[in-house]
């Protein structure tokens, strides 16, 4: 029985509904599934307790010795996490600014990193780490001044009276010319089933898009958003041509990420 880590975002549910319904063929391998938010999934392969998981690209950084990336099943795009706050004109006068980030080994959480180092450079932070569907409420109760918003909340920030500081998908685009390798599969070398796992997980991909609204029917079960019309643009915006295979493309991109990785860490 292998353990199989994946996060509770409809991009992640909708790629691998095939396989957790049993409507495809696992050829012969079984699979356990954690379905848990993205840094908790980061934690359990930093502990090696996963055999397969979703992760964070930037937490590939950490895992690269014991585990290898799969081509499909991830999630690559041109859009990403956005920068929000309650309050633009308060920003301009705080020395010190308050940070809600979704995790210390989240892509996101290192996006904003970058963005930090090339805009903020005149001000100090106070980081608080917190699950990714916290941060709305953090942000609009200004218990933080500013928030960096992952999966569902990136399309509904504007319905709660939040404002858009920046897009660090467009920012991360502007730098590198290549999508945003926001996370991907990886499963321990140690077990030499990477090519398996890859050609089921396509198998399920493909099961998801010729069965959509089934499909989108089981996102809901763990989806933070309920609403379908959100549901299905977290879904086609996330779930691609890299999700089926990265390629050379996506490969570079993760690369490029974590090359960029400081020695001394982030958010220290």
């Amino acid at each position: 029985m292998l353990k199989f880590g994946i996060s509770p975002c409809p991009n992640d549910t909708f790629i691998f509904f095939g396989i957790i319904e049993k409507k495809v063929n696992t050829q012969g391998l079984n699979f356990d599934f954690v379905i848990e938010d993205v840094e908790t999934l980061n934690s359990l392969c930093l502990e090696k307790a996963l055999d397969i998981s979703k992760i964070s690209s930037h937490a590939f950084y950490y895992l690269k010795e014991d585990y290898e990336v799969i081509p499909s099943g991830g999630a690559l795009s041109e859009q990403g996490p956005v920068v929000i706050t309650k309050n633009p004109e308060k920003l301009k006068n705080l020395s010190t600014i308050k940070l809600a980030l979704p995790g210390r080994f989240t892509t996101a959480s290192l996006l904003m990193w970058f963005y930090w180092q090339k805009n903020f450079t005149d001000k100090k932070y106070m980081v608080e780490f917190m699950p990714f569907y916290e941060i709305i409420d953090k942000v609009t109760e200004q218990k933080a001044d500013l928030g960096v918003l992952i999966h569902e909340g990136r399309f509904i920030y504007s319905l709660k009276g939040l404002h858009l500081v920046a897009d660090l998908g467009e920012f991360w685009i502007k730098e590198c010319s290549l999508p945003i390798p926001l996370g991907c599969i990886v499963c321990k070398k140690s077990l030499s089933i990477k090519e398996t796992v890859n050609r089921i997980i396509k198998e399920s991909l493909h099961y998801a898009y010729c069965h959509f609204d089934e499909a989108v029917k089981f996102t809901k079960k763990y989806s933070q958003e309920l609403n379908e019309e959100v549901i299905k643009m977290h879904i086609q915006t996330y779930v691609n041509e890299f999700s089926f295979d990265m390629g050379q493309k996506g490969i570079m991109a993760i690369n490029e990420l974590i090359k960029k990785i400081p020695e001394d860490g982030i958010w220290s």
